[in-house]
């Protein structure tokens, strides 16, 4: 059974689709130059929004209109200003943001609940930046409590790392894992096991299809839909069309392209357009939270990278780019939109594959051997994923291939022949149990959006667990969110972060000062 949920990412709120978000202002309409990026003309917007009510401060919310069909609503927001912060006030301007979008966004169609985007706010000019662990605290209480009571889902969008860190302690603290109750127990422990993987360096997520449908990507015979669009079949070509398997849907299609449009590179660019989109959904921005070095993807689209990007940890997309020592990367087996030539989708490309990135399929490869792979929303009927695993599996003494397991699939459905097929090779974790066969097609589509959903959970969870910063500790303002005997710890660190420093230990001092500035340590600013 679903109930509404409060997530924790780190993102760039004007990048991550949802329904609606708080835009910080105040009575007079003051809004940030940060929030005018993607809309420059918001102020002005606003200013004709806010009606005297707004403006008295007898309204503390109030929707900015009229706003584009399909793109997320601001929500004019009078935060707490300086001296007025406390945990009642901000719980009502919360209420009132909560109850504004409710009134002003249509219910969704592609998930059980709204998501409301909600930003740390008072940090800069409002009254939290001098408490910010507190602010953080109060927020996330009120958040949880009228997520519930409004039955709307609502992420807490941050950008600062302490913050973040923070936030993800104080949830892993609440008592049986409650931040997390509709998982149960065999997915808490699922979550906690991978997320101790995570930490260590070893787990590298494998994303597929599934991972852009949340931010309104289409699936794969979605893709091949919107491609037909335009293209004229006859009656009895449109059914042996259908008959068709996907790779040779799209070899038709790109056939069709260069015949319609001169050349295939056509059928590239507009594969290209179909599936880049302008903002991600909530599943690429958990997963960034994933501390791996390396990051392996099927899909073509610009979403992961996006949101790597907005969360601090930016990947080299190979193979277009070579990473730098010590980067982070990400290998994009089947091509990407920003090289539409690149792309592989029809039988013709699977075929030439090895051919061509022989290289690729060999660090894939590697890290089956070496690493534990997190595939989320891919699909395992893949050829060339089986062809690869085959590869790993004949590479290996025949004992250890029967015990090694080279990773965990995240799979939206229960499916017990998939799980005969990949016994003893892969972990299959299920979201949800299987549709009825009989199931009509709006009851399928809820289906997938509820099973969709419990996954961003799990990788909410697993984010939590994932976490491995603690610049919370020691950086400013956020001593409001720590326990006791971390401020104990605190005022200790800190007092050593001030002893007298002499040439001989310089060198034991300099990694001193490296563990202090991972823990927040902001100098001699901090006395």
């Amino acid at each position: 059974m679903t109930q509404p949920h409060v997530f924790v990412a780190m993102a760039d709120i004007l990048n991550l689709r949802c329904d609606a978000w708080l835009l910080p202002t105040d009575s007079t309409v003051n809004i940030e130059r940060p929030w005018l990026a993607a809309y420059p003309d918001l102020r002005t917007r606003a200013a004709t929004s806010a009606s005297e009510y707004f403006r008295s401060g007898s309204a503390l919310a109030e929707a900015v209109h009229p706003w584009e069909r399909g793109f997320p609503r601001p929500i004019m927001t009078a935060v707490p200003d300086d001296g007025h912060w406390g945990s009642s006030v901000v719980a009502e301007r919360l209420e009132e943001f909560v109850r504004c979008a409710v009134k002003n966004t249509p219910a969704p169609d592609d998930r059980p609940y709204r998501l409301l985007a909600l930003p740390f706010f008072g940090t800069a000019a409002g009254g939290a930046g001098n408490h910010l662990g507190a602010a953080l605290r109060d927020i996330l209480d009120a958040a949880i409590e009228l997520s519930s009571r409004y039955g709307v889902d609502i992420v807490l969008v941050l950008r600062d790392r302490a913050a973040f860190s923070l936030a993800q302690k104080l949830r892993r603290e609440v008592r049986d894992d409650s931040s997390w109750p509709t998982l149960g127990a065999q997915r808490h422990e699922e979550a906690k096991s991978l997320g101790k993987k995570a930490r260590s360096g070893h787990l590298v997520p494998f994303l597929g299809a599934g991972v852009s449908v949340s931010a309104g990507a289409p699936s794969w015979g979605q893709l091949l839909d919107k491609l037909r669009t335009g293209i004229q079949l006859k009656e009895s070509e449109a059914n042996a069309f259908e008959g068709l398997s996907m790779l040779d849907r799209a070899g038709v299609l790109e056939q069709l392209y260069a015949l319609q449009h001169g050349s295939k590179q056509a059928f590239g660019e507009a594969v290209a357009a179909a599936v880049d989109l302008p903002r991600y959904g909530l599943a690429p921005a958990l997963l960034t939270a994933l501390p791996s070095a390396g990051a392996i993807t099927l899909n073509y689209d610009r979403l992961f990278e996006m949101a790597c990007k907005d969360a601090q940890r930016p990947r080299t997309v190979m193979p277009e780019n070579i990473p730098a020592e010590g980067s982070s990367w990400l290998l994009k087996l089947h091509g990407s939109v920003s090289q539409p030539e690149s792309i592989v989708l029809t039988r013709d490309d699977y075929l030439g594959y090895n051919s061509n990135r022989d290289a690729l399929s060999a660090l894939v490869k590697a890290h089956l051997l070496t690493h534990h792979l997190l595939f989320v929303g891919f699909g395992l009927a893949d050829d060339h994923f089986h062809e690869i695993v085959h590869d790993v599996r004949r590479a290996l003494p025949v004992d250890a291939s029967k015990q090694h397991r080279m990773g965990t699939v995240l799979s939206l459905f229960q499916e017990p022949l998939q799980k005969l097929v990949w016994e003893g090779k892969l972990g299959i974790l299920h979201m949800a149990d299987a549709p009825a066969p009989d199931a009509t097609a709006a009851e399928l589509r809820a289906s997938i959006a509820r099973a969709g959903r419990e996954l961003e959970i799990f990788l909410d969870m697993l984010a939590a667990y994932a976490t491995d910063n603690h610049s919370y500790l020691l950086a400013p303002a956020y001593n409001g969110g720590l326990a006791d005997d971390e401020l104990i710890l605190r005022r200790q660190l800190l007092d050593m972060a001030y002893w007298p420093r002499s040439a001989g230990t310089a060198e034991v001092w300099g990694v001193l000062d490296n563990a202090l500035k991972e823990l927040g340590f902001a100098g001699m600013s901090e006395a």
